[in-house]
């Protein structure tokens, strides 16, 4: 006679945090309730925070159907998060051996590029080891650079926020009677998807950015100085849309860096926006502002996308579905149609997307980087729909974990 299986998860949150990834996390645990798991468990800062056996019993803290809610409208990563590589055999030694201590057979990482390189080493680790644990990566991250898949969560409200932003500062901007320049500075090191999305307001609204630089471009100071000439012939008050990651025709960045890089080796950016800023002053006698949109357009929930949570949710649940059977895979969101906008949820081998970045489809741009008919498609559905926030005195209400009551 067989003995009582025992089904334990472990759902961990790591990378910039989204209004979405609360969603997924929320869509796992509504999931796994649902599927009868004995013990749900979220660790505390991502794998660092594993490896410290900082782990919390979910069920204690969700408590109820309105604790799953606010969960799941709560921007940030409520578990918390970390930037942590996994770069020996002897840390996925540990992690195995925590993850037997709890009687882990089942856990779901939530997070970008880095993240699913660290499912793809404990995938792989565990697989040659011999040990019947599943690891899934679940997506996340507002640049979009996730291979794949169509989009990732968190992209869709970014997307929203940096569009909505783009048309508030152009409103703010063309009250001037006089020439003035202003550049906005928005997220994406080597991929521009949230660039080309503040263009959206141009398109939609008739106001918006006149000049668009995306991380893919090869951006030139002179050729800039001719662009800004050619549209002071239309206009008095330019607005410029710069991705942070943008190069010179050799493929530096244009930014100051500190020479310092990350764990996972990315350069550490010091804004563009604010160099090209210094370098038009030397050459206009005019009122020129530089605008960062920086943390603000990662997690800002006024604009979230209801398409973006609510399909985020989904994921958490299909990422439970998909763990009870699979390892070694990423979710992938495969597009049906644009109208009306469908989807299906498919599984990706890990490999083909720990440490790659999709870059945004040429296609989608014509020569001065202004986004065209096929990307407005691709974006729409994804900024459609708002979400319903508790509001209290003013203030959001969101949801929060007990990080001091950790398991013993």
């Amino acid at each position: 006679m067989g003995g009582i299986i025992i089904k334990n998860l472990l759902i961990a949150q790591s990378g910039g945090p989204t209004c979405a990834i609360n969603a997924t996390l929320a869509g796992c645990y509504k999931r796994a309730c649902e599927l009868g798991f004995d013990n749900i468990y979220g660790a505390l800062y991502g794998i660092q925070g594993l490896l410290d056996s900082k782990i919390i019993d979910l069920k204690s803290q969700i408590k109820t159907e309105e604790d799953l809610n606010k969960l799941k409208t709560t921007p940030a990563s409520a578990l918390g998060s970390c930037r942590y590589k996994v770069d020996s055999e002897e840390k996925l030694e540990k992690i195995v051996q925590i993850l037997k201590s709890f009687n882990i057979n089942y856990f779901i990482y939530i997070g970008g590029n880095d993240s699913m390189d660290t499912v793809y080493q404990l995938s792989k680790y565990i697989e040659k080891i011999g040990e019947d644990i599943n690891v899934i990566g679940s997506p996340k991250t507002i640049d979009n650079d996730l291979f794949g898949t169509d989009h990732t969560p968190g992209f869709g409200s970014a997307a929203k926020f940096v569009a909505n932003s783009v048309y508030q500062i152009a409103k703010d901007v063309e009250i001037y009677d006089y020439k003035t320049i202003t550049i906005v500075e928005i997220m994406g090191r080597y991929a521009g998807w949230l660039t080309a999305s503040g263009a959206v307001a141009k398109k939609l609204c008739g106001v918006g950015a006149d000049l668009v630089y995306i991380s893919e471009d090869s951006f030139d100071f002179d050729d800039l100085k001719a662009e800004i000439d050619e549209t002071f012939k239309r206009t008095d008050n330019i607005l410029i849309l710069v991705s942070e990651g943008i190069k010179d025709s050799e493929n530096n960045f244009i930014s100051n860096t500190s020479g310092k890089k990350d764990k996972f080796g990315h350069v550490q950016l010091q804004g563009p926006s604010h160099i090209i800023k210094d370098k038009l002053k030397e050459i206009y006698d005019i009122p020129i502002r530089s605008i960062e949109l920086n943390i603000l357009q990662r997690c800002d929930m006024a604009f979230a996308s209801k398409t973006d949570i609510e399909e985020s949710f989904e994921i958490g649940k299909f990422s439970v579905d998909s763990a009870l059977n699979n390892s070694g895979k990423m979710i992938g969101i495969k597009r049906i149609s644009n109208e009306p906008y469908q989807t299906k949820f498919v599984l990706v081998d890990i490999e083909k997307v720990a440490n790659k970045t999709k870059m945004i489809i040429p296609r989608y741009t014509d020569s001065h980087f202004q986004i065209d008919d096929e990307f407005m498609q691709y974006i729409l559905p994804l900024i459609e729909g708002e979400v319903d926030i508790e509001y209290k005195n003013g203030m959001a209400q969101y949801f929060s974990f007990d990080k001091e009551a950790i398991i013993k």
